[in-house]
């Protein structure tokens, strides 16, 4: 069923996405999706999260192939873009809240700050310093974390409305400024 309503999201947007059109695409019962999900409540937290594991895979993965490190970060920008461009409905439901009256769960909540505590934890490595102030960990990857969603979505909105398509591409330096300037904002 999560997977028919993923598809749904990403063919037809959330507008898409009714207890109805599940039932029918997973070849079940209204009532299996209610039972399941408690609803479309439940089913847009299930988009949502599953966006999410799916978001972290790729970025640990782009970390890792990338060597760690500001290398691993540059490679996490371009993943972060990448899995936004190729998901773009479904970003757009994890970022925006695009259902009237919908309010996340909160173990939707919890699982959209685990996504940003494992970029914190990336940034915290690639500061390669344990013992540094945690603040500064935070504030980088908030930093870095702002400027690329901001540019993607620009990007996305670019995309929907027929503007110009070019790309913000320049993570590298992105990341540079994050890393480079400290908790209090002052460049190191």
């Amino acid at each position: 069923m999560l997977d028919s309503a993923i598809a749904i999201v990403e063919a037809q947007g959330t507008a898409g996405l009714t207890v109805r059109a599940v039932a029918k695409a997973a070849g079940c019962s209204t009532m299996g999706v209610y039972t399941h999900f408690s609803g479309k409540s439940g089913l847009i937290d299930a988009v949502v999260e599953a966006g999410f594991d799916s978001l972290d895979a790729a970025l640990d993965r782009a970390f890792e192939d990338g060597g760690g490190g500001r290398d691993g970060l540059i490679a996490t920008g371009l993943a972060y873009r990448t899995w936004a461009l190729e998901h773009a409905p479904q970003f757009h439901t994890m970022f925006v809240p695009a259902v009237a009256g919908h309010q996340p769960s909160d173990t939707t909540r919890d699982r959209t700050w685990d996504s940003f505590f494992a970029h914190r934890a990336r940034v915290a490595a690639a500061l390669d310093s344990a013992d540094a102030d945690p603040t500064a960990w935070h504030e980088a990857a908030a930093r870095m974390w702002a400027t690329l969603h901001g540019h993607v979505s620009l990007e996305l909105l670019r995309r929907t409305h027929a503007m110009s398509d070019e790309p913000f591409s320049d993570y590298a330096a992105a990341v540079d400024v994050a890393l480079a300037v400290d908790a209090r904002g002052v460049a190191n």
